[in-house]
């Protein structure tokens, strides 16, 4: 990588960077691209050869964000549970998603912004997977499962939007309200679901 490529990778994740920092303290609606471009070091027109919009910055920021708390989540589970024979999709699913909520629970700034803006949409369609090497979306983490044990899921997609709806629209007002109960109360109701879901999309 040359020094301009150098330069303009800095530039992106100062960009990035920045508008994390305005989003989740000013909020999105009250942030402009021009508080973004100053508090970055850079001019408004430079902030333009990198995004079309700041949606566009929101978006790669929750992808991204949320793929490192994912890869993160599945390198845990594969040091721990990976090499382990009997143990199914469902049961790596869970401890993956319980490493999430756990460590969601610790960080609520980071919680808050992710759950606001998450979507189905984002895993499956958004240029910053083609732009970050490092992401991964839900899709290939329950794509890698499947491949790892050898089975079919029926209407794979239903259940990949299913299992992401569920976690993130019921966790956010668990984990940060805590209502209607609390995280390790709700927990094993959570977790039971997703065990039937999963179970029950296995082809015999």
């Amino acid at each position: 990588m040359t020094k301009v490529d150098l330069k303009k990778n800095k530039k992106r994740q100062d960009i990035l960077d920045s508008a994390y920092e305005l989003f989740t303290t000013k909020g999105f609606s009250s942030t402009t691209i021009l508080n973004i471009a100053l508090n970055a070091g850079v001019g408004k027109g430079t902030f333009y050869l990198y995004f079309d919009s700041k949606e566009a910055v929101r978006d790669e920021l929750i992808v991204i964000k949320a793929s490192q708390i994912l890869t993160t989540a599945v390198n845990e589970m594969e040091t721990h549970i990976g090499s382990i024979r009997n143990v199914g999709v469902a049961d790596r699913f869970i401890y993956v998603a319980d490493y999430i909520l756990n460590y969601l629970s610790q960080d609520l700034t980071l919680l808050r912004f992710v759950s606001k803006n998450l979507s189905w949409g984002l895993f499956l369609n958004t240029k910053a997977d083609e732009e970050n090497d490092d992401v991964i979306n839900f899709k290939d983490f329950i794509s890698l499962l499947i491949e790892k044990d050898h089975i079919k899921l029926k209407n794979p997609d239903i259940l990949i939007y299913t299992l992401i709806e569920m976690v993130n629209s019921t966790c956010y007002s668990v984990l940060i309200h805590q209502d209607p109960v609390s995280f390790d109360e709700y927990k094993p109701y959570l977790y039971h679901c997703i065990r039937l879901l999963i179970n029950d999309a296995v082809e015999a």
